[in-house]
């Protein structure tokens, strides 16, 4: 086992030592992940409301610990630049979940199902942290903060939270304003918060690129965005229906 990038970054580690995307490491580690979401939620949904509360609260921070540790961690290696400002949909979705833990509003709940999920699911999935092996401080804290940003509204889910496309539309306008402000601020930066400067190297995202230039690829990301959105929202189509736990 070769621990000698275990304290690179994506810009520090060498080239072609990284677990990659769609290979057998990618593949277990995200099996890991998904295998650590489905026993916490078990757990959860056997738990009393009480325990539940206690488990909601040990994720909110995690996923705000991992995020300030990252940081501090980043600084302590002279790292620290305005790329890592929390505006990234999952800095984001860290600030909302914490959010969340403090007002209990429907409205947040809706941004975390239709933003987190998504948004966490995407970067496990095509992670632009592939150009780092899996012995590396950095990978681990990535993958396991998205799977923190999935779990938390899955486990919202199962507490009786129930979507609504009425109420995803009146989130949609927080999104576009966000990237409203994000899309100039990038091009002042040179970052690439939610991904609307370019696309992230070594990702599926790439395609887009290629096909439809820049920013062209814009409309490409888009449109598979409101293709998640639209399976996501689809089993929630009844919205009368009383909640119910989910089996």
């Amino acid at each position: 086992m070769d621990f000698s990038q275990l304290f690179d970054t994506v810009d520090t580690v060498t080239p072609g030592t990284g677990s990659g995307v769609f290979t057998t490491e990618h593949f277990l580690v995200l099996s890991l992940m998904l295998m650590l979401i489905i026993l916490i939620a078990y757990r959860f949904k056997r738990s009393e409301q009480k325990t539940r509360s206690r488990i909601l609260t040990g994720v909110m921070l995690f996923v705000l610990i991992n995020e300030i540790l990252k940081d501090i961690y980043l600084a302590w290696l002279g790292r620290l630049d305005w790329a890592h400002l929390p505006l990234h949909m999952c800095g984001i979705n860290v600030l909302m979940i914490t959010t969340y833990w403090f007002l209990r509003k429907d409205k947040i709940a809706e941004w975390l199902y239709a933003m987190s999920i998504s948004g966490g699911m995407v970067a496990l999935l095509s992670p632009d942290w592939g150009k780092l092996p899996v012995v590396n401080i950095m990978f681990w804290q990535a993958n396991t903060i998205h799977a923190g940003l999935v779990l938390f509204p899955v486990l919202l889910l199962i507490d009786g939270f129930r979507p609504s496309g009425k109420r995803f539309l009146q989130v949609v306008p927080y999104l576009l304003l966000l990237a409203a402000i994000i899309y100039p601020l990038n091009k002042l930066l040179e970052t690439n918060f939610f991904f609307l400067n370019w696309a992230p190297l070594g990702t599926p995202f790439e395609v887009f690129e290629h096909k439809l230039g820049n920013p062209g690829y814009l409309a490409g990301f888009a449109l598979v965005c409101a293709a998640v959105w639209s399976l996501m929202y689809l089993p929630w189509r009844k919205k009368t229906e009383p909640a119910k736990e989910l089996i």
